[in-house]
């Protein structure tokens, strides 16, 4: 393919590898630059609901996930001082039915490893380590030309579009003065293996169950992770921010300190793991979806949200998805196309903001807040809270660009 009709990528996390792979399907080359020398396989688990499972069944990866992966039976939303359970939802059993598609627990480096089998047997990507994209310029309809650095070699690249896929840190939002900034939030996060967890938690959670605690200023996750063999937690809480790290060891102290009053099954957990990792939480101060000089920017370097809805992976994925449909639409101009594309994930990202800012505000309320939250999880049939997510987990990305009678 000649070089004016590849698009270069920087960055292959999840969202660079995602856009890869969706431009390919398109038929469309892509060539992978990661700085790094390998790709790197550090994070935690994530939830994978049905609007990004779809498309990772449509690129040939969720088989390759299903070794590693599992679909949990549902979600228990469970109060943190008392321990009950506020309500259960069959989530799987719905996402099958309702959105054609599962809801899968999976560890980062798991995902990464699907995506990157699916990368090397696919011609049309190059993927190349150790490159670093330093400057761009150009425009998305007369192409882009960059300076990357190779070692010690610079030297200069070309082609159709530049897409910046390097993370909350990007250095192409830099450039434009536009960086991360705390949430206020850090998320503790640490594994067990199935049999270090206590009893005491197992006794309250079921083995194949997202479980949600909810409570004063904080909330804690618990799920599965590797064939139900590994158990992901998670919990976050206010925070002082530590500057622009990825993450840290942390205090188990501190982290006990902000749960001291909770169900003594989380505080067992607690003391049960040897170290705790806190991840400062960073958001982008607005999405960022098309550059001055030609760039695109997905994933987190567009648009670096706070985990409440549990859809910072699948934002990603369906920011690539709907990248390549844009690109690919040959009754568009190219900025035509890429104007529906930012207008549209733009608006996506504003109805998922809100719902995460909704769920944290459900999780984290307290005294008579909390007991009428509690009353209307009792009353409200589960299967409806989850039907009223039709527009969250039954979205398809690539459905926004104007139909050809």
């Amino acid at each position: 393919m000649p070089e004016q009709k590849q698009v270069h990528i920087a960055g292959a996390g999840i969202a660079g590898m995602s856009t890869a792979l969706a431009l390919a399907a398109k038929g469309i080359k892509a060539i992978l630059l990661e700085k790094a020398p390998r790709p790197d396989e550090v994070g935690a688990g994530l939830q994978l609901a049905p609007n990004a499972t779809c498309l990772l069944r449509a690129w040939g990866v969720l088989d390759n996930l299903y070794d590693h992966a599992v679909e949990p039976d549902g979600i228990d939303l469970k109060d943190g001082t008392s321990g009950k359970t506020l309500m259960h939802m069959n989530v799987q059993a719905i996402s099958r039915k309702r959105w054609k598609a599962p809801y899968i627990t999976v560890h980062r480096a798991d995902l990464q490893t699907a995506l990157k089998t699916a990368i090397d047997k696919n011609p049309l990507i190059d993927f190349k380590t150790g490159y670093e994209i330093t400057s761009c310029s150009g425009s998305s309809n007369s192409g882009f030309e960059a300076e990357i650095i190779q070692g010690k070699i610079r030297e200069k690249i070309s082609g159709l579009l530049l897409a910046s896929c390097d993370g909350v840190w990007s250095q192409m939002r830099a450039n434009l003065s536009e960086q991360a900034v705390f949430s206020g939030y850090v998320a503790w996060r640490a594994t067990l293996a199935l049999e270090e967890i206590p009893a005491t938690f197992l006794q309250t959670n079921g083995l194949k169950t997202v479980g949600v605690w909810t409570g004063k200023n904080g909330h804690f996750v618990a799920y599965p992770l590797k064939n139900g063999k590994v158990y992901n937690f998670v919990a976050i809480i206010h925070g002082q921010n530590p500057g622009p790290v990825w993450s840290k060891d942390g205090d188990n102290s501190i982290l006990l300190d902000s749960f001291r009053d909770w169900y003594p099954a989380i505080t067992d957990v607690i003391n049960h793991v040897r170290q705790w990792t806190f991840w400062p939480l960073f958001k982008m101060p607005f999405p960022r979806f098309l550059g001055p000089s030609g760039e695109i920017f997905l994933g987190d370097a567009s648009h670096a949200v706070t985990p409440f809805a549990a859809q910072g992976a699948a934002m990603a994925i369906e920011d690539a998805a709907a990248f390549a449909a844009a690109l690919s639409d040959i009754n568009l101009t190219r900025a035509e196309a890429l104007a529906l594309f930012k207008d549209e994930r733009c608006k996506r990202l504003k109805a998922v903001a809100r719902r995460g800012d909704f769920n944290r505000f459900v999780y984290h309320v307290s005294g008579p807040l909390a007991f009428a939250r509690n009353l209307v999880m009792k009353i409200r049939p589960a299967e409806k809270f989850l039907t009223d997510l039709d527009w969250l987990y039954g979205y398809d990305a690539t459905r926004f660009l104007p139909e050809v009678a």
